[in-house]
């Protein structure tokens, strides 16, 4: 049975919406830690997903029969009784291949723990205690079929690399990241060592910084640490599922005015980008969505459930993590856009902190309260950048620092990463220019 005879069978038996989606899948990781591989694997596999909508309900299953899934499948959506819904969309159809210089796949496997190894031995100077190297690739060829009339093709390749240095003296323990990665080949790999050093060399010099103070400061965000508060704070706050659960502060604002000097995007289309495609897991395209434009809230992203439900046209952010998942609404590459500022105008204040990167955080997107511990900053005086700091971190409320934002740069600049929910995790991408806030909550996170 191929997937048009599977759709056909399974809307004879009276399913109102059929989704078929196949995947090939290569992922090699390996895993260093001072120079000693921890992890090395690498691997394929492929398999089916059926879903099907039926009186409401929705029914999936993922494996190698198709007839079978769609029994399976059809089972389960009878199940249970939902709130009846007519799944409405475009219809796609095309193909696609990401463009690399290296494909991964051509790459052996010894060569990359090799390669790993060597970086990571770069960055262990001083007094870096651990130093590790995380680095994945994969590629992944996928078909979507549905009962719309979809029918999809897409390769993509990703590969990312990443370096965390762990300096310690005296009972203090410091800590920095960096990484690089995109729907690229192996060439991130070696355009990235400098990053090793990059980091263990942040990492001693914290060593020697000053604790931040705690209160409320005008500051000067990097871009690394504003993608990340734009994709927690803000961008799970307009993932269309959240809304439609009561979960997300956005409910009911869209029209409204929810920051200052700011546009907010989410666009998988950009080439290169970690969180980038073509055509998203239910075979939507993908396409820039300008969410908040000047301040103002245009709308939300969506996959073609939630679309449907509020009448509006997906757009392209049904996502998945692999076949044995069915597509749930996520991000791509989500980023506050460039501004005209220049960093030098950003930095030109007479007290204030200046807060970089980021370790970890809370985000409450119901509530809109965040919590993030930057990886480190500087003390800002008369527009100079006087003392650096550790323990730098921020508090609040998303929408009071939207509100309160006074300057964007031009600076835009990428991130990539990888983003959990639902028990789902799918590479994305954040990014920002520095941008300047009014008040910002220093302390409360350790």
């Amino acid at each position: 049975m191929d997937p048009e005879e599977a759709i056909s069978y399974a809307l004879d038996l009276g399913a109102e919406f059929v989704e078929i989606r196949h995947q090939k899948i290569s992922v090699t990781e390996v895993f260093v830690v001072n120079g000693v591989i921890r992890r090395l694997s690498s691997g394929d596999e492929s398999g089916y997903s059926v879903r099907v909508l039926l009186d409401g309900s929705w029914g999936f299953s993922s494996g190698p029969s198709l007839k079978e899934l769609v029994d399976s499948s059809l089972k389960l959506a009878k199940s249970h009784k939902g709130e009846k819904i007519e799944i409405k969309g475009r219809s796609f159809s095309g193909s696609y291949i990401s463009s690399v210089k290296v494909p991964p796949d051509q790459v052996s496997v010894e060569r990359k723990a090799r390669d790993a190894v060597e970086l990571c031995k770069r960055g262990m100077i001083n007094e870096v205690r651990n130093f590790n190297v995380s680095y994945v690739d994969g590629a992944v060829e996928e078909e979507v079929f549905n009962s719309i009339g979809t029918k999809v093709r897409q390769k993509i390749y990703r590969t990312r690399v990443s370096f965390s240095a762990y300096a310690h003296r005296a009972g203090i323990t410091e800590r920095a990241m960096e990484s690089a990665g995109g729907t690229r080949g192996y060439e991130v790999v070696e355009e990235s060592a400098e990053l090793a050093e990059t980091a263990a060399k942040r990492a001693v010099e914290l060593l020697s910084a000053k604790s931040a103070p705690a209160g409320k400061f005008q500051a000067v965000i990097d871009p690394k640490l504003a993608g990340v508060f734009v994709h927690e704070a803000f961008g799970h706050a307009a993932e269309a599922d959240e809304v439609l659960a009561g979960m997300s502060v956005l409910e009911g604002r869209i029209g409204q005015r929810v920051g200052e000097n700011v546009n907010i995007v989410d666009d998988p289309t950009i080439e290169g980008l970690y969180g980038s495609y073509k055509f998203d897991s239910e075979g939507s395209e993908g396409r820039r969505k300008l969410i908040v434009e000047g301040g103002v809230l245009k709308g939300f992203m969506h996959n073609l459930e939630t679309s449907s439900k509020m009448g509006v046209e997906s757009t392209g952010n049904g996502r998945a993590m692999d076949f044995r998942n069915p597509p749930i609404v996520r991000m791509s590459n989500t980023f506050i856009d460039r501004g005209d500022a220049d960093l030098d105008e950003i930095l030109r204040i007479k007290e204030g902190i200046y807060a970089m990167g980021s370790l970890y955080g809370y985000t409450e997107p119901a509530k809109g309260q965040f919590m993030f511990k930057a990886e480190e900053g500087w003390l800002i005086r008369n527009g100079e950048l006087v003392e650096k700091l550790r323990e730098v971190a921020i508090a609040g409320n998303t929408l009071d620092i939207l509100r309160n934002i006074e300057l964007v740069g031009k600076d835009l600049r990428f991130s990539p990463g990888t983003c959990g929910k639902d028990g789902q995790w799918v590479p994305v991408t954040t990014g920002s220019p520095h941008i300047r806030v009014r008040e910002v909550v220093f302390g409360g996170l350790r």
